[in-house]
């Protein structure tokens, strides 16, 4: 690959200069202080020349292969250490800036099957239970559905909520310019209406977050009938139809403003979704996220199938090589990305159902203290087929 080619040629030349830099200091002291302090600086000037999702890609086929080489002596052994020390170093640099602002989410909202990420499979009835890793009804009397584009809106208005409210009050005041900001995207008209529509979608849509919350050994569980917003005001001229100030206020339902207080809580970084091009890989990097303390995570591709609306009543709607193509190709944007280190599926190689996922988070990205994970319940069938 010819982009692999040039990445491989400009990595070779910044590991000459590394060599030539940090040859022949008697001091062993001083000689770790040069190396590493080099090594920073060279691969700081890497990421600057080479795109991130490039130089992602070509440390997933590159830096393993270059382990396992065996070489004829050792000055070539010391090149490849370098090589891959500089590359390495390079990643952890990009995979922080992705982590330097990031939004705490709450674990309903990315377990619960919300988003969809197949957007033009628009489902003609008004009502309809999606079941996935938690399962959700869902009421809009359009038939739209959420996607990944509303989860991430969903995403800057949590952050928004956070630096504003101190006091915990369940109003945020904002701009649509405030959301572009943290979605990381460029200010304009077009983004501005593209932002409303969504805030419409996730005020207009009822769900019923069917495992929304259980006390452990306890008798009964919660049902949430909720919306993602419980209410917009916007600020329109006296005597005006359409003078709209660009300035809003925008009101979180009870129990997330309360979840947001206990602290049953995931943080994602809007910024790194900018570089995921599928909705799929968007829901999956949520998802995945959602389970902060684990280092691998598992899922049967039947749940994941259903999590993102590529079930209708349980049934595929397209050929399951499909679905596991788009999977896989989620899983590939997500390594492109530094967020996952490997993937592999596992089990039955036909069909959904006894078909696993399991995906091997970059260890950044794990938090650093375990949080406790809530007892999820028994799937509840809350709305049981009338047949």
């Amino acid at each position: 690959m010819k982009e692999f080619n040039e990445i491989e040629s400009c990595l070779d030349d910044i590991t000459s200069e590394f060599l030539k830099r940090t040859r022949k200091i008697g001091d062993p002291l001083k000689a770790a202080t040069i190396y590493q302090e080099t090594v920073d600086e060279l691969s700081t000037k890497l990421i600057q020349i080479v795109p991130a999702k490039s130089l992602f890609m070509f440390a997933n086929q590159y830096i393993d292969s270059v382990k396992t080489q065996q070489h004829d002596n050792e000055s070539d052994a010391a090149r490849a250490k370098a090589k891959v020390e500089i590359l390495e170093r390079a990643l952890k640099v990009k995979s922080v800036e992705y982590l330097r602002e990031v939004v705490p989410i709450n674990r309903n909202i990315a377990q619960h099957a919300l988003f969809s990420a197949n957007p033009k499979n628009v489902p003609n009835q008004p009502t309809t239970t999606v079941h996935g890793v938690r399962s959700v009804h869902i009421k809009n009397n359009t038939g739209e559905v959420l996607t990944t584009y509303e989860a991430r809106v969903m995403g800057a208005i949590q952050s928004l909520w956070f630096k504003q409210n101190i006091d915990g009050k369940p109003y945020v005041e904002l701009k649509y310019a405030d959301i572009l900001n943290e979605l990381g995207l460029t200010d304009g008209s077009a983004n501005y209406k593209r932002i409303q529509e969504a805030l419409m979608r996730l005020m207009k849509i009822e769900v019923t977050l069917t495992q929304y919350q259980r006390s452990k050994d306890s008798e009964y569980e919660e049902i949430a009938f909720t919306r993602l917003i419980d209410q917009i005001i916007f600020r329109r001229k006296v005597g005006t139809t359409n003078h709209f100030q660009y300035k809003f206020q925008i009101k979180l339902p009870e129990w997330l403003v309360e979840a947001n207080r206990v602290g049953n809580l995931f943080d994602i970084s809007l910024i790194l979704m900018n570089d995921l091009k599928s909705y799929l890989a968007q829901g999956l990097y949520w998802l995945v996220s959602s389970y902060p303390e684990e280092s691998t995570v598992t899922f049967e591709l039947q749940t994941l199938a259903g999590h993102f609306h590529f079930l209708d009543d349980n049934e595929p709607i397209m050929q399951v090589y499909k679905i596991v193509e788009r999977i896989k190709s989620a899983c590939i944007e997500l390594q492109a990305v530094g967020f996952i280190e490997r993937f592999e599926f596992k089990g039955k190689k036909q069909g959904l159902q006894d078909r696993y996922l399991t995906v091997t988070k970059n260890p950044i990205f794990l938090n650093t203290l375990a949080q406790s994970r809530e007892l999820i319940p028994e799937q509840l069938e809350f709305f049981p087929d009338p047949s």
